[in-house]
């Protein structure tokens, strides 16, 4: 019988109170009189906020409008200033990403190893150097690139991978990698929403902030006309009003990667912290890690798939380091994912998911590694000089 983990939830519960019933002074004891004034002067509040008249008119009256409806002086919210020895505190210990290495040093290990990457899939599918296909290489390695990058936190490096990204030219059939300025704006949507689908999987395994970091800066970096179709096109959102189906695709994508161990690891997660379970199923799994159903009308294939999301997790702990046994785990994860349908991998899905194949994600992460934060024990500060 499996074990039945509970089902965590962060959605706030609000319950506006409209109007309370004050007892009779006589009959209330003291702390019930209190009890009643306190809610009664929280729906006061709440009628205020939300009664229709509270929007704010143009010109002068928005100011008095806004007066009368902000709470007593005793209430309002201090302004809070940071003093000048906070100021200076923050500022110290790295408080900002650096800046990262020069666009040419990115774009030759960009350049470098999509083009091995393209040129190990066509050996496996047996096509000659004139009729090499991309057969989903620039979507594998735009995710593996993408998650390295972001676990850097080095931002900059996101607008550098989409500015190279968008203008790798599909339609090469030569060896190497052929840039174009022809990429439709459709196209480089589509790009982007790969590399943001995967730094969102990032999010469970380097943090919320560093997240935020890199898709903020990517998102700087797109041109008005792929953020216009960004805005418009319809994905796939993740969806909890179905607690139950979330926690079931946890448990699927869990088991995949983990299993027959899946058992024993979640009583063991469950020995740290007994909400740990039900937290990294239904939220880290079911929530992100896993893919939601598909729109009614899908416009790009941007899904980050099965295989792919153990290449994401592949490369963000190998970036990150120290955490040796999750990269274990995961690398055995990669390696189940070749037992995936072959329906629903491309070629080189198939291939990063062999032996060999993992091998190469780990040498690539490790090689961008290697150009954005310097080699390990070097001094960045002298390397980025010469790059």
């Amino acid at each position: 019988m499996s074990t039945q983990y509970p089902l965590l939830s962060f959605r706030p519960c609000v319950s506006p109170i409209t109007s309370v019933e004050v007892a009779e002074p006589d009959k209330a004891t003291a702390t019930s009189r209190v009890l009643a004034q306190t809610l009664q002067s929280r729906s006061q509040v709440y009628a205020r906020f939300t009664a229709p008249s509270a929007t704010l008119d143009s010109g002068s009256d928005s100011e008095s409008a806004s007066s009368d409806r902000r709470p007593s002086d005793e209430n309002a919210m201090p302004v809070v200033k940071l003093p000048p020895t906070l100021k200076q505190l923050l500022s110290l210990r790295n408080a900002h990403p650096p800046a990262g290495p020069s666009a040419k040093a990115l774009n030759d290990v960009f350049t470098a190893t999509l083009g091995d990457l393209k040129s190990r899939v066509n050996a496996e599918l047996g096509a000659g150097d004139g009729l090499l296909k991309d057969g989903g290489s620039l979507k594998s390695w735009l995710v593996i690139t993408s998650a390295t990058l972001l676990t850097t936190n080095t931002p900059s490096t996101m607008g550098h991978l989409y500015r190279f990204a968008t203008r790798v030219d599909l339609n090469h059939k030569g060896k190497g990698v052929s840039l174009t300025d022809d990429v439709s704006v459709l196209e480089k949507a589509e790009r982007v929403m790969v590399m943001r689908e995967a730094g969102l999987k990032c999010s469970v395994l380097v943090g919320i902030p560093t997240t935020i970091n890199s898709l903020g800066a990517l998102r700087e970096a797109t041109e008005e006309p792929v953020k216009r179709h960004l805005d418009q096109v319809q994905v796939a959102h993740r969806d909890d009003s179905d607690p139950h189906e979330t926690l079931e695709r946890g448990k699927t994508l869990f088991d995949a990667i983990y299993s027959p161990h899946t058992e024993k690891l979640l009583a063991k997660l469950g020995r740290s912290h007994p909400d740990f379970p039900g937290f990294i199923l239904r939220h880290a799994y079911g929530g992100i890690l896993s893919n939601p159903p598909p729109p009614v009308t899908p416009t790009f294939p941007t899904a980050v798939t099965r295989t792919l999301t153990s290449a994401v997790a592949v490369a963000c702990l190998r970036t990150q380091g120290r955490v040796g046994p999750q990269l274990t785990s995961h690398v055995f994860g990669l390696l189940k994912a070749g037992e995936e349908p072959e329906a629903s991998q491309t070629p080189a899905e198939r291939w990063i998911s062999s032996e060999q194949g993992v091998e190469w994600v780990l040498s690539t992460v490790d090689k961008l590694c290697d150009v954005v934060n310097g080699p390990p024990g070097g001094d960045w500060a002298d390397r980025s000089s010469k790059l």
